[in-house]
């Protein structure tokens, strides 16, 4: 690189990298104490010093790995960046017709054109959001099956690329904390966007590209469960019963499935998609 830091960066992406949670939450009430921003916008941060970096953020709310390899993959390669994220597969696994093979087929697609153009591309593993959403087992066991499917399709895109860099977020230790995520306990809030944000700097340092900067709110401590304010335990309960599972279950399950307790006879006040 002709400079120190990436002089364009391109994110691509569903609404974790929209970065919904991140002043805009799944219950839809804005944050008026923060913008919406996401960890992308705060990875600006440390790849470059202010105005530095030319970021370019073509996530869309509900994108299948699909849509990003049809829709913003073509813009992606025109804007030629040095550093690129791709962060797609939740929606995927969401839908009643999941295809894990199409799903794999879509993400090395992807990746491998970024790649071919020379950017480093970072992506990643996600967590099973059942562990923390108590769902009906059956429901839960699917879902757990299905993540573990898009994270061996996000590992094959690294198989033979030492510049796709995978930051493993199945296992990092904060997927296990309340105050990692929005109310839905799926897509990150402020503190898990932070934490992103930070894990993809360091896998980008290992790989020779240093950060700049280190960004101000970097270091501070994940705020103790008992001070959680949102998503308080009763506010997420609420939202589980009239909105989660049946939102869920009506994604996941085939058409006709009842699913978990007759759940296609339940409300279906449905949230922003991943």
């Amino acid at each position: 690189m002709a400079a120190a830091y990436p002089a364009r960066f391109v994110a691509l992406g569903d609404s974790i990298t929209v970065g919904l949670g991140d002043g805009v939450t799944m219950g839809r009430e804005r944050r008026h104490d923060a913008p919406a921003r996401g960890f992308a916008a705060r990875l600006v941060e440390w790849l470059g010093p202010p105005g530095a970096v030319e970021y370019t953020n073509l996530a869309t709310t509900g994108a299948t790995a699909r849509a990003v390899r049809t829709r913003q993959l073509p813009v992606a390669l025109t804007l030629a960046p040095q550093v690129a994220t791709v962060v797609a597969g939740m929606n995927d696994v969401l839908k009643p017709s999941f295809d894990p093979l199409r799903l794999r087929q879509d993400l090395v697609w992807t990746v491998g054109r970024l790649r071919a153009q020379g950017a480093t591309v970072v992506t990643a593993t996600m967590p099973d959001p059942g562990r923390l959403l108590r769902l009906p087992g059956p429901l839960a066991g699917l879902l757990a099956d299905r993540v573990e499917q898009l994270n061996a399709a996000v590992h094959a895109t690294a198989r033979t690329d030492p510049g796709v860099l995978v930051v493993d977020l199945a296992r990092h230790p904060a997927v296990r904390r309340r105050s990692t995520f929005d109310v839905d306990r799926v897509h990150p809030g402020p503190y898990g966007h932070q934490l992103i944000a930070q894990a993809f700097a360091h896998r980008l340092a290992e790989a020779g590209v240093p950060p700049v900067s280190t960004p101000a709110w970097v270091g501070h401590p994940a705020p103790p469960e008992s001070e959680v304010a949102a998503p308080g335990t009763l506010r997420h309960g609420y939202w589980l019963l009239s909105v989660g599972v049946p939102w869920l279950a009506g994604r996941c399950l085939p058409k006709g499935d009842p699913g978990p307790s007759g759940a296609e006879n339940w409300p279906r006040s449905l949230p922003r998609r991943a």
